[in-house]
Order: structure tokens, then C-alpha cells, then sequence
């Protein structure tokens, strides 16, 4: 067998190889990305979410004298669903500097929601997915009773 023979041999042995290892590769690279990006994107999605329906529950206390939970939740899924989150637990607080609903003082709203990541809670459930917390507050000044 001459050189040029072996070297014939060799290269029919390795011929189709490249496009399986780009497939292999492409597929071990491009999962976790598209995961990732799934999570992050969600992620942003909640955080945006929770950030709004902190601002809007201080707006409503702000503008009622006896500020309604039921209406701030109402208002706080009415934010998720529009970032396409359902279904997600959100708890609202509310804190005073001064007395509560007299015009002048400032009420702040803290809203704590818990985000599961992608994928989780089929592989483990809705009650023991591992989950991330996310926190916004905004504070805003009770209106007068001129300003409605």
C-alpha cells in the first residue's frame, strides 16, 4: 500500500464526522442557552410585574382613605397576567409614616412575589420547586381631600 493510498483511506474514514460533531456540539451549546434565556426572560417579566404592582398599590393607598387589599391584588394580577406570569403568590404590605390616610403623611407598599424557574415544577412540583423571591417597595404621599 503506497502513502497517497493510506492517506485516501484515512481521509474516507473521517469524511461525515465534521457535520456530526457541529450537531453534538450545536446541541450541547444551544439547550442551555435557550434555557437560560427562558429564565432570564421570565425573571425580567416578574421583576417588571412586581415593580408595577408596587407602584400601583401605593397609588391606591395614596388615593383611598381606607385602601382596599382585595383592589391592590386585583390590580397586582392584573400586572402579572399582563407579563404573562399566572398563578404566581404575591403578598402586599403597607406602612405609614405618620398616621395612616391623613393627608400629607407617606404610605409605602411592599410587594414580595416568589417566581419558580422554567421547568421545575414539573420535575418536582408547584409546592417544591426551587424558586426565586423578588421584592419591590414605592412610597407615595396621601393626597388631600381636594385632590381626590
Amino acid at each position: 500500500m503506497t502513502e497517497s493510498d493510506a492517506q485516501t483511506s484515512e481521509e474516507r474514514r473521517d469524511s461525515g464526522t465534521a457535520v456530526i460533531e457541529f450537531i453534538f456540539a450545536s446541541i450541547v451549546l444551544l439547550i442551555p442557552v435557550v434555557y437560560l434565556m427562558l429564565a432570564v426572560s421570565q425573571l425580567q417579566a416578574a421583576s417588571y410585574a412586581t415593580t408595577s404592582s408596587a407602584i400601583s398599590a401605593s397609588r391606591i393607598a395614596a388615593r383611598d382613605a381606607d385602601p382596599s387589599e382585595r383592589r391592590a391584588h386585583q390590580v397586582a394580577d392584573m400586572h402579572f397576567t399582563d407579563f404573562g406570569l399566572t398563578g404566581v403568590p404575591v403578598t402586599i404590605d403597607y406602612s405609614c409614616s405618620g398616621v395612616c390616610g391623613q393627608a400629607g403623611s407617606l404610605i409605602t407598599a411592599r410587594v414580595e412575589t416568589k417566581v419558580s424557574l422554567p421547568g421545575f415544577p414539573l420535575l418536582f412540583g408547584s409546592k417544591y420547586s426551587p424558586h426565586i423571591t423578588l421584592r419591590a417597595s414605592h412610597t407615595d404621599v396621601v393626597a388631600t381631600a381636594g385632590e381626590g
